[in-house]
């Protein structure tokens, strides 16, 4: 499979997603370490059930398997990971870790 983004948009990508990435693991840190901070209530009011260091840790796996894919080249970049449905540029611009379009998110 081919990538469809061109190659500066796929960095810009790529560059979100390790800053999130680096957030995330911030986060986890804080919260292995006894920490409850403020940017964790939006992440677990996703997740309701979960302990906040699983939220973390499915969130940054989430990130590393966007990431894979945009460094493998692998078309499924971009795309719903339920219907396949192409999730656009403007929309990854935002969210760039997203996997699901809104009729399956």
């Amino acid at each position: 499979m081919s990538i469809r983004f061109a190659a500066p948009t796929l960095a810009v990508f790529r560059k979100h997603l390790m800053a999130r990435g680096q957030t995330l693991a911030t986060l986890l840190s804080e919260v292995l370490a006894g920490k409850r901070p403020p940017a964790l209530t939006a992440l677990l009011d996703a997740k309701p059930g979960l302990r906040p260091e699983e939220v973390l840790r499915l969130a940054l796996e989430q990130i590393e398997t966007r990431r894979k894919l945009i460094d493998d080249g692998d078309d499924r970049f971009g795309r719903c990971e339920i219907c396949g449905i192409d999730l656009g540029e403007a929309a990854l611009g935002e969210m760039p870790w997203a996997d699901r379009c809104q009729l399956h998110a």
